[in-house]
């Protein structure tokens, strides 16, 4: 059954802007190599690199730091890493495309005297578009394991986890998020810890994972850090499984 587009969401480093856009593009492209010889009837090619880009609009809402306009002219060009996260369907296990360490490519900008003022970014997948599922969209207060997620395979060659920091109540010093998982949801002795996020304010955390990873992942707090409570988006991208 289709997805209505309205379980979408985009974030930008720790700012979710899913409540100022209205559209969302994901594009994956391999490009076509010729191979074409002498005496061919046609021409022939071969798959070459893959590579892709993301692409929004929405609308302006105000001016300021930690308002869509700004915090995309900030990062118009930059050479600070930008993640960019781009979820669908999530009104279950969304399916998540993560750009690691981009930049903006393009900022657009449209003002009819008749209607509202618009916006439009683009993100070029500069260092890999990766694809993962989101294991956790929610606030985490207490240490403790959230619910697990089903990848439906387990994968042998690692991957990467991307973690949102959205918010931060109160203040956090080396609060520690553990990625597990399991061959099963029961989280026994059986469960591995794939790596770890340490963080301490907003922004995006990076974990790389290598060797097995088994079926079931979930995030395990080891640790608030101090803080009350934070909000945080994660991602798990399983090579071989999820990309």
């Amino acid at each position: 059954m289709p997805v209505a587009a309205k379980y979408t969401k985009l974030l930008i480093d720790e700012f979710d802007f899913s409540g100022d856009s209205n559209s969302l593009s994901v594009a994956l492209t391999a490009a076509a190599l010729p191979t074409t010889g002498f005496q061919a009837t046609g021409e022939t090619f071969i798959a070459g690199l893959t590579g892709g880009s993301l692409s929004h609009g929405g609308y302006y809402s105000g001016k300021g730091a930690g308002y869509i306009e700004q915090e995309l002219k900030a990062r118009l060009g930059t050479s600070t890493a930008v993640y960019v996260g781009a979820l669908f369907g999530t009104n279950g296990v969304a399916r998540a495309y993560v750009l690691d360490t981009t930049w903006g490519s393009n900022l657009g900008m449209e003002m009819p005297v008749d209607g509202v003022i618009t916006l439009s970014g683009e993100w070029p997948a500069v260092a890999g578009l990766r694809r993962g599922l989101v294991v956790f969209d929610g606030t985490i207060s207490a240490t403790g394991g959230t619910d697990s997620v089903d990848f439906g395979a387990a994968g042998s060659a690692g991957g990467e986890c991307y973690l949102f920091v959205q918010t931060v109540t109160g203040t956090a010093t080396n609060a520690t998020i553990d990625i597990e998982s399991d061959a099963d949801d029961d989280f026994g002795s059986g469960a591995t810890v794939e790596g770890e996020f340490d963080f301490s304010a907003v922004g995006v955390t990076k974990v790389t994972m290598s060797g097995d990873v088994l079926q079931y992942i979930r995030l395990n707090c080891t640790s608030l850090g101090g803080a009350t409570s934070f909000r945080v988006v994660a991602v798990v991208c399983v090579d071989g499984v999820t990309q």
